[in-house]
């Protein structure tokens, strides 16, 4: 008899998960959201213009210039491009780099979400 084997979806089990927003009167500048947990995906998503990245944590993926994710821009178009998400170098925190394609702009309602 065949022993069953269960696989895990980190996502669907929520084994970790924060979120966050940035709201308000503001100039976009660069962030830093520090999580406690080693994240396997980042999304962040600017609900004013519609843009939302998602960043897949991938030691293969995420090495040398090949750092990208899936951008959604407002018409639906989806691209694999640089989303300017970074994992810091303690792998507990990311840093999102604005000026890459435009995830917080002056005044933006964003939110941001990672699981773990």
């Amino acid at each position: 008899m065949a022993l069953a084997s269960k696989t895990t979806n980190p996502i669907q089990e929520g084994v970790r998960y924060l979120s966050g927003s940035r709201t308000g009167t503001r100039t976009a500048a660069d962030f830093t959201i520090t999580l406690g947990f080693t994240p396997t995906h980042i999304r962040v998503t600017n609900l004013t213009d519609r843009i939302e990245a998602l960043q897949i944590v991938n030691s293969v993926l995420d090495s040398g210039s090949n750092v990208k994710g899936l951008l959604q821009i407002a018409d639906g178009t989806t691209t694999y491009v640089d989303t300017g998400i970074t994992l810091d170098d303690s792998e507990k925190s990311f840093t999102v780099d604005v000026s890459t394609v435009d995830l917080e702009t002056a005044n933006d309602d964003v939110i941001w979400e990672a699981w773990g």
